[in-house]
């Protein structure tokens, strides 16, 4: 009797251990904040805005890893130690790993722009080094990771990127000179770069903002370019948000009030749009994380006020990581 109990106990702590390796599967239409901490970045908290609960993991295959971007539930991470690349689907627990790039670091900007299963093979690994305007990419099966420059005039550095529409949208920044736009498309095994003749978007500063951090986001078929003022010393403090459509009859930005029952989630590396269908998410609205921040904040754009919160009270206040992931 004893023993058939043991047994019992034993197999129930197994499934447990096996339930606690594989993310949430609650469905829902907006990304989950994914917190990773730990030593070795060995916990996952997923929390769930909707229903305000966050439910904590170990997951093997994303410990001691970084996330770099995401896209229809397949993650592409870095080894922090290795620095060894691959994609994960962490529902499926399918891995595939990615050639080396032994040059990679924290900044570098990364879009995946298909999932694997892409039946038009379109799913190309994009590493982008903002200030040295080189794009390192490879698809499924390379053996390296190809590198090309874009040749911009004058000295800046890639802000923000985006795949919208089968092309990676780009704005590059050139100082007091302003910001431009281009286009990149993978043709024949390279990327053609086009400059776009798009009217410039107001930089000028309101008073007391620092600056601008500049986002673009792709947003239900629509390309959006979020400015976050920023304030105060060391640009830490967040004002408010403009949020900016390109018009593409009239190849300019334009300036929207209301994104209606969408909402933005914003990260260090992950920049999200979508519907959403569940109560208890603020539509109209633009979640962010700041960076060795435990907090989730909120922008209304609707009252232009911010509120925060506290996500998961049980992660570490610092070398923790924030990010938005689909999961499916």
């Amino acid at each position: 009797m004893e023993q058939a109990h043991e047994e019992q106990m034993q197999e129930q702590s197994s499934e447990k251990q096996l339930t606690l390796s594989y993310p949430p599967t609650d469905p829902q239409s907006y990304p989950w904040l994914v917190i990773c901490d730990g030593y070795d970045k060995e916990r996952q908290t997923f929390f769930s805005i909707s229903k305000d609960y966050f439910h904590t993991r170990n997951i093997p295959e994303m410990r001691n890893k970084v996330i770099y971007t995401s896209c229809d539930g397949w993650l592409v991470l870095k080894d922090i130690d290795s620095k060894n690349l691959c994609l994960l689907n962490p529902t499926s627990k399918e891995m595939m790993q990615l050639p080396t790039l032994e040059d990679i670091a924290d900044h570098f900007i990364c879009i995946l722009t298909a999932t694997p299963s892409d039946p038009y093979n379109q799913c190309y690994v994009l590493f982008i080094d903002p200030p040295t305007f080189t794009f390192s990419f490879c698809q499924l099966g390379d053996k390296i990771f190809y590198k090309q420059t874009l040749q911009a005039n004058g000295t800046g550095y890639v802000q923000s990127a985006t795949f919208h529409g089968g092309k990676i949208y780009l704005l590059i920044y050139f100082g007091i000179s302003g910001s431009l736009s281009y286009t990149a498309e993978f043709v024949g095994g390279e990327i053609r770069f086009t400059k776009l003749a798009i009217e410039r978007f107001d930089e000028s500063l309101p008073a007391d903002i620092v600056c601008y951090r500049d986002y673009l986001i792709e947003s239900c078929g629509e390309l959006l370019l979020v400015n976050q003022m920023l304030f105060g010393s060391y640009r830490r403090k967040v004002y408010g948000f403009i949020i900016f459509r390109m018009d593409s009859s009239k190849n300019a930005w334009v300036q929207v009030k209301n994104i209606g029952d969408r909402a933005i989630f914003i990260s260090e590396r992950s920049k999200i749009s979508c519907f959403v269908a569940e109560n208890g998410v603020k539509r109209n609205s633009i979640y962010f994380t700041m960076t060795s921040s435990r907090f989730l904040y909120v922008f209304d754009l609707e009252d232009d006020t911010i509120t925060k919160f506290l996500p998961c009270p049980t992660v570490a206040c610092r070398e923790l990581d924030l990010d938005w992931v689909i999961l499916k």
